[in-house]
């Protein structure tokens, strides 16, 4: 079996792939904690260790604030999972303000460029980290300089956990097999999966190719939940990823 025998066309998608969780700032924020079962007949052919980079993840506003630059009118961040996100000062705070954000690691298109800098923030996640900046008569404020971006596929509301959802070389002879892995983002947490259901997004089957080869490339942001699928026999269930909403990445020129 190979990529390009997965079928998007059905709303459940097997894959051969492990999970790999994300780490984060608040470890004791915890997530699902669904673990692979070990089963007699699903035998891992070859494991292939994969890396993801596994936070730094925000979801951004912007501040409307009426007041002078750059006490205002930057943006609000928040790491995506936590509670509580580490600003600049080192206190943990629901969201952190920044003065601005630094685009320039981020080698896309003017027109991809614009197209994320004017969403509202509900569509946009941002890769990054924040560093600082002093204003002279003002002092030091964060900036948040962004690596990456990811777009979501439509407007469906993203609910759940945001994960990392990444093929790990685990090949098996029959089914289950636990072959991507889900990396919690933002946190250090690690599970498999055996399959994924991204039926409930809307997607077109353009998108849904595409969140293939992210599976099966960098690793495919989505958000969704974990379920485990009873079967009669313990050793066969089926732990299965669905997902609300996944964001492909937006590629560099």
């Amino acid at each position: 079996m190979n990529k390009q025998s997965f079928n998007y066309k059905y709303p459940i998608i097997p894959l051969l792939g492990a999970i790999i969780v994300t780490n984060g700032f608040l470890s004791k924020v915890s997530a699902q904690n669904i673990s692979a079962p070990e089963t007699t007949d699903s035998v891992a052919v070859s494991v292939k260790n994969q890396e993801f980079p596994q936070w730094g993840y925000y979801m951004v506003r912007r501040d409307f604030r009426k007041c002078a630059s750059p006490v205002c009118g930057g943006y609000f961040i928040k790491q995506v999972n936590l509670k509580a996100t580490p600003c600049l000062d080192g206190v943990f705070r629901s969201e952190c303000y920044v003065s601005a954000i630094d685009w320039s690691s981020l080698k896309v298109s003017l027109d991809e460029l614009i197209k994320i800098q004017n969403d509202d923030g509900s569509r946009v996640i941002l890769r990054g980290n924040i560093v600082p900046v002093t204003f002279p008569g003002f002092g030091e404020f964060g900036n948040l300089r962004v690596k990456e971006a990811f777009y979501a596929t439509t407007n469906t509301p993203a609910k759940g956990t945001f994960v990392a959802l990444k093929d790990n070389g685990i090949r098996c002879i029959t089914t289950p097999c636990f072959s991507t892995d889900n990396l919690v983002l933002n946190k250090p947490k690690t599970t498999q999966v055996s399959s994924i259901d991204l039926s409930q997004i809307g997607a077109t089957q353009k998108q849904l190719d595409a969140a293939t080869s992210e599976i099966f490339g960098q690793g495919l942001i989505a958000v969704g939940k974990t379920e485990v699928v009873e079967n009669v026999d313990p050793t066969k269930r089926d732990t299965k990823f669905v997902a609300t909403q996944f964001y492909l990445r937006v590629e560099p020129n």
